[in-house]
């Protein structure tokens, strides 16, 4: 019963979360085409659209600031573009240089009184800046830009195009807050699926995250791609979240499994994939959560797959799930050596198996073993980045 209502929470945190992705994804849309829309066009305005493609929930707001500093500075053509936060416990971000001038000179030509309701000002008592301008970014802070070409004032254009740049400095400001909101969510809702696994069959209480362990380890050793490495660790930790659909007595039965009772093990792949394909920033591990059963010769479940067509991310869980269920007690054994461990998977190579696969956790073993004991922690942060940042 505690089970089912800890299930109950989850889904309903799946939901909740489902629907803040959702928004976002729309306001995310929405503020794109509102910015294309507005922009004026010209060859000159290429650099600025460079930032609107940019303009993402996931990209680092230190990141997103430097590059449009740097993509501003040169649009305009000035001597110095300078992102200047108005918590002064933030460094300021300084595109090209003036001389004589620091980060506090910056501060003051950002935060002095107003001259001109345009953002353009006069001539201050720094002698080697001739003209800026500067435009507020809301509570986040302020763009400065000094000494255009020429020696001439900034044009009016010009001052608008600065002003633009702050507005989509704010805009991607909060986002980024919105972004580290879901990712807290989307962290916590992997966390929660991964303890019900626990509760729900204590015996493989913490085989979820060895799982996903070796089979980042063995990415490596294939050298995939470092995105497929973050897949691999979310699919590692929820390949049996179907689990919470199993009744108590068939996960846990210490005798052999009826041909009905078996089936009903069968099912958690299909009920996993139930339980996951709302939340879109996770369609895209499905296919390992489904086909982690998958045979390479086509005897597996659920739909009898061989070879290549296993999706490989499924190939590679298919192994780390084995070798941990092979070496963790179990309701009806008791965990097998690593003698006898390495001989199923000689045998079963080709067979149940990628051989490929199954080499690569051979040459990789002794950090098979290691990291199996590694707690859950960065891995997960790190793989939930990746999950939002996907477009």
């Amino acid at each position: 019963m505690q089970v089912q209502h800890q299930a109950n929470s989850v889904m309903a945190a799946v939901s909740e979360l489902t629907a803040h992705v959702e928004e976002v994804d729309d306001r995310d849309r929405d503020n794109t085409n509102h910015n294309n829309h507005d922009r004026e066009p010209g060859s000159e305005h290429v650099a600025i659209r460079r930032l609107i493609r940019r303009l993402r929930i996931s990209e680092p707001p230190t990141r997103f600031r430097e590059l449009a500093a740097n993509v501003l500075r040169a649009s305009l053509g000035a001597q110095a573009v300078v992102w200047i936060p108005r918590d002064q416990g933030e460094p300021p971000i300084i595109a090209g240089r003036v001389e004589g001038v620091d980060w506090i000179d910056y501060r003051e030509l950002a935060t002095a009184g107003a001259r001109d309701a345009a953002g353009s000002v006069a001539p201050v008592p720094m002698p080697t800046v001739k003209e800026y301008a500067r435009a507020s970014a809301g509570h986040a802070g302020w763009v400065v830009a000094v000494n255009p070409p020429g020696g001439r004032a900034f044009l009016p254009a010009e001052v608008e195009r600065i002003h633009y740049v702050a507005s989509l400095i704010g805009t991607q400001l909060a986002n980024s807050g919105i972004y580290a909101e879901l990712k807290g969510l989307l962290f916590g809702v992997i966390r929660a699926l991964t303890a019900a696994i626990d509760a729900k069959d204590p015996y493989t209480s913490g085989h979820s995250e060895r799982v996903a362990r070796i089979a980042v380890r063995l990415a490596e050793e294939l050298e995939l791609p470092a995105p497929q490495h973050a897949d691999l660790y979310v699919a590692g930790l929820l390949h049996d979240v179907g689990k919470i659909g199993v009744d108590d007595e068939v996960l846990n039965k210490q005798s052999p499994l009826s041909a009905d009772e078996y089936q009903k093990i069968q099912a958690h792949v299909e009920i996993g994939v139930r339980i996951l394909r709302d939340l879109k920033k996770l369609n895209h591990i499905l296919p390992g959560v489904r086909h982690h059963h998958e045979s390479y010769d086509g005897t597996g479940y659920p739909d009898r797959l061989s070879g290549d067509a296993i999706p490989v991310e499924a190939r590679i869980l298919a192994v780390a799930d084995s070798f941990d269920a092979m070496s963790s007690n179990r309701p009806y054994r008791r965990r097998l050596g690593l003698n006898q461990i390495d001989q199923i998977f000689h045998e079963g190579r080709g067979r149940q198996w990628d051989p490929r696969i199954v080499d690569a956790l051979f040459a990789c073993r002794a950090d098979v073993e290691a990291i199996r004991q590694k707690g859950l922690g960065e891995s997960l942060i790190g793989a939930v980045d990746a999950a939002l940042g996907r477009g």
